[in-house]
């Protein structure tokens, strides 16, 4: 069956990457939001022809309010759900193509959204026509639903399952193979400092929560402060060998700019954090003048990646250890706070990493804002949809000894329960996708791999 599906995607390839050009060219960023449009015009604009070109191919479709979507085949009572969706995130600049345009060169996709998640979505159509094709008896129907809303916090797939029922169980496309069996708890709070009298006008690094910060930039006294002796005293461990720059504004304040590597808030030991550096080489130049704020940085988050040191490091055996990311701080005459990320393991709760992050803001003296936080997401290896996804991917790779494994991200799996897993479509030591990043790209042969795989599962929860 696996040559017929593959048979089938080349057949259908001229059309189906139309279709994947054609959502690619909708730049569905979050925008402005209004009753009609929750998310910006973009965003509907991209659900409202996926629709459209699920329509045209004959499938039953529901506009669920421009929060998300559903493409159905099959009368069966029971479904099956794919859980994939169009929006994306900013294109950001430095790309070589046009982000917003598919471009296929050296047997290669490149756009936004080729991977994340409007090229899954468009395998998942054509795998759903395929079947229909083949002819194959299913004992339940196929439920592709289509949100907007997903890079911004998927509160699209929670306002679907408010609205109409939930499938049995499912999968979402918009991972990692070989199967995401679980997802760790994440939890996100500023931590406050109060005001101190510094040479610190003012401090700003990051972008996000859930992102190493990869620049810090920071203002300091002139009057206080040498540039000289300032640059002079950065050494090379202080930044890890990344860029700290030392110049002067035209009001003679001291600008002091260190560049890190970013790297998603999952993965904090990937990246090289500039607010950390940046402390590392204020408290070296200031000394005590550098206040509580940097000191707690250097000397309690250092880089640490598990927070160990806070007395925020715990474990379990099935997702291993808390990651602590450090995305944002802000400094200045008047306050002083840390944007923190925390992703807890999957045996835990969000009451009770709260609880611990209580006491450690308590031994250090310092109040805190919760700003976000989710429990964490695990179905066990022996479910239903675990074992019939892994058997699927074991068969389709070659790879009898493929295992599914735990991430600190999550995805739309959380959202839907205890029957829903990450399934794809990246490939454990596949080239390099970028996504979230400049020219994200896909081989057209790992896309068709995943495509074959997709229609593959669909398959066997529903027949």
């Amino acid at each position: 069956m696996k040559e017929q599906i593959r048979s089938k995607f080349i057949e259908y390839q001229t059309e189906l990457l139309q279709d994947l050009a054609e959502l690619i060219a909708v730049p569905s960023v979050r925008g402005e939001t209004t009753t009609e449009f929750p998310y910006g015009e973009e965003p509907a604009r991209a659900l409202r022809l996926a629709l459209a070109q699920a329509e045209r191919l004959g499938f039953r479709t529901d506009n669920v309010d421009n929060h998300a979507g559903a493409i159905e085949y099959g009368d069966a009572a029971e479904a099956i759900g794919v859980l994939a969706h169009l929006d994306v995130v900013p294109a950001g600049n430095g790309w070589e193509t046009n982000p917003f345009e598919l471009v296929i060169r050296d047997g290669k996709l490149y756009a936004r959204g080729v991977v994340d998640d409007k090229g899954p979505a468009i395998g998942a159509l054509y795998g759903m026509r395929i079947l229909r094709d083949l002819g194959l008896p299913l004992k339940r129907s196929i439920r592709l639903i289509l949100g907007t809303n997903e890079e911004q916090g998927s509160s699209c797939i929670k306002y679907y399952a408010e609205h109409r029922p939930v499938p049995l169980m499912g999968f979402t496309p918009d991972a990692g193979y070989p199967l995401i069996y679980g997802e760790k708890g994440n939890f996100n709070a500023k931590l406050f400092f109060p005001a101190e009298g510094t040479p610190v006008m003012e401090l700003k690094g990051g972008v996000a929560f859930n992102a190493v910060c990869s620049e810090c930039v920071t203002k300091l006294d002139g009057t206080q402060v040498d540039a000289k002796a300032l640059r002079d005293s950065i050494q090379p461990e202080d930044t890890l060998g990344y860029a700290a720059e030392v110049t002067e504004d035209a009001n003679g304040q001291v600008i002091l700019t260190v560049k890190g590597l970013a790297a998603h808030g999952s993965t904090p030991h990937l990246g090289v954090n500039a607010i950390v550096s940046t402390a590392n080489i204020l408290c070296r130049y200031l000394g005590e003048k550098a206040g509580k704020l940097l000191f707690f940085l250097r000397d309690q988050i250092a880089r640490e990646p598990d927070g160990e040191t806070l007395g925020l490091k715990y474990s379990d055996d099935i997702s291993g250890s808390l990651s602590l990311n450090l995305g944002l701080a802000e400094l200045t005459p008047q306050e002083g706070w840390l944007g923190i990320d925390i992703r807890y393991p999957v045996k835990s709760n969000l009451a009770e990493l709260t609880g611990r992050f209580q006491k450690m803001a308590d031994r250090f003296g310092l109040t805190f804002e919760v700003r976000g936080g989710s429990e964490p997401h695990y179905v066990p290896k022996d479910s239903e949809v675990v074992s019939k996804l892994l058997n699927v991917y074991r068969e389709a790779s070659g790879n009898p000894e493929a295992e599914a494994f735990t991430i600190g991200g999550g995805t739309y799996a959380k959202a839907l329960g205890s029957s829903f897993v990450a399934f794809g479509p990246e490939f454990p030591d596949g080239e390099p996708t970028h996504i979230h990043n400049i020219g994200e790209q896909i081989s057209l042969q790992a896309f068709l791999d995943h495509c074959v795989i997709c229609t593959l599962a669909m398959y066997e929860l529903a027949r």
